[in-house]
């Protein structure tokens, strides 16, 4: 009760920021009234948006980093928390949150980045060019490169039927089975992308039988013909009396890391954003050849027979390290999306090449080797035509095809020197660099974390 003839100083009412003089209840009512007819309608208005479209590559911002959003401390509250005050204060109880580390800013960031990450994983149907027409053996000096023609013993160098040389033309490095997993990381200076492919060893065989030629009455032998001192012959060759096998293997791995920028024509459905990056490709290949020539030597003399275990082999790895520039051009729309990928790659090879040969003329003859390691110049291309079909927000299909041209490649089958020196063998390296292709189809899935 104040003292008669006093002034009457308003209270402040810490509880709800308001003195207690009665013209002021009523617009503080009013102001609740609007605050929770707000909290009603917003829910409402915002459905009231439509679908959210997917954002497969794009960055969607958050909230400004170092402090969480308003409307973590109530709906309807926009100047609640540090700095506002609340009519009315709410609590809500919610689901920890999985990416939260507090509000220290250097995670606020890393958190807020990784919730727009993606993952895709995908299944790989990829051809490894093959050989194509290719002969096993030396070009010969009548210039005929296929048929039928004598059958000369290396040894003793008489008639000994027909002979036929071996190809690799039935071999074919195609429908591969691989993986390939790539990481999405949107942030706000761009898009950060990583990714692994990974195939199934490539391999096919090629045999060849001996086998009676009836309108000629012979025997046709599969053989492997050489040269003599570096030069065509006709009559220089290793037969192959019990069989030949030829073996082609290649495995193929590639890995890379990309930075996408930011679309030169932002807030379009056909956006154009350019791309950094840098790509490893391991090409490994390799040529096996396996067969006998059994000699029975005097019928009357078992002891006499001798059986040549013959072998060609020839191996390349190769390891390509490529920088490489380019952009993705892609049309978005709210239920699927287009796009292209070309990546010029500016790479170089560092391949290791090795052949080797055992007992072209002897049962004896230890295994001779030659080899050689060496860094090439390497440029290529790399293309990705894809499209995706937005299941939800939070998930899409993929399918995409992808061809690589890569240049300065060693292949085992072209590196090979079929050469003989009188009766010792000379099988020798010949460092040949090719263009090689690798392309498929790919199907797999996109998770969005959005």
């Amino acid at each position: 009760m104040q003292p008669t003839g006093s002034r009457t100083t308003p209270r402040f009412n810490a509880q709800w920021g308001s003195s207690d003089v009665k013209p002021h209840r009523h617009r503080w009512r009013w102001l609740r009234s609007f605050v929770v007819a707000s909290a009603m309608l917003l829910p409402t208005t915002l459905m009231a948006q439509g679908p959210i479209q997917p954002a497969s590559y794009g960055y969607q911002p958050g909230p400004v980093y170092g402090g969480p959003p308003a409307h973590a401390y109530g709906p309807g509250c926009n100047t609640c928390g540090p700095g506002g005050l609340s009519p009315n204060t709410v609590y809500e109880l919610l689901p920890d949150d999985r990416f939260s580390h507090g509000d220290e800013l250097h995670w606020a960031a890393f958190s807020s980045a990784f919730k727009h990450a993606y993952l895709r994983v995908e299944y790989l149907n990829w051809d490894i060019e093959d050989p194509g027409l290719k002969n096993i053996g030396a070009p010969r000096a009548d210039g005929n490169t296929r048929g039928v023609f004598d059958a000369i013993d290396p040894v003793t160098q008489t008639n000994v039927g027909q002979a036929e040389i071996s190809t690799l033309d039935h071999i074919g490095l195609h429908n591969n089975n691989g993986i390939r997993a790539v990481f999405g990381l949107p942030t706000r200076i761009g898009l950060f992308e990583a990714g692994v492919s990974v195939l199934e060893d490539a391999s096919a065989h090629e045999v060849d039988v001996p086998f009676f030629d009836g309108p000629n009455f012979t025997n046709v032998i599969p053989a492997v013909t050489l040269l003599e001192n570096g030069v065509p012959s006709d009559t220089k060759m290793i037969l192959f009396n019990q069989g030949i096998s030829t073996r082609v293997q290649a495995e193929f791995f590639q890995t890379e890391l990309n930075y996408i920028m930011h679309p030169l024509t932002p807030n379009q459905p056909l956006t154009i954003r350019p791309l950094l990056g840098f790509q490893y490709v391991r090409l490994w290949d390799f040529v096996d050849t396996r067969g006998s020539d059994f000699d029975a030597g005097d019928i009357n003399d078992p002891n006499d027979d001798v059986t040549l275990n013959h072998r060609i082999h020839s191996e390349t790895k190769n390891n390509v390290f490529a920088p490489q520039i380019g952009f993705r051009a892609e049309f978005e729309h709210e239920h699927f999306s287009i796009g292209v990928t070309p990546k010029f790659m500016v790479g170089f090879n560092r391949h290791r090449d090795e052949v080797f040969s055992e007992q072209f003329f002897s049962a004896t003859e230890a295994r001779m080797t030659t080899q050689e390691e060496a860094s090439e110049f390497a440029p290529g291309l790399d293309l990705a035509v894809h499209g995706k079909v937005h299941v939800n927000e939070h998930f899409s299909l993929f399918v995409s095809y992808q061809l690589f041209y890569m240049s300065n490649i060693s292949r085992a089958t072209e590196i090979l020197v079929y050469d003989s020196i009188g009766t010792t063998p000379n099988l020798r390296l010949n460092p040949t660099q090719q263009t090689t292709f690798v392309d498929g189809l790919t199907v797999g899935g996109e998770i969005r974390f959005h």
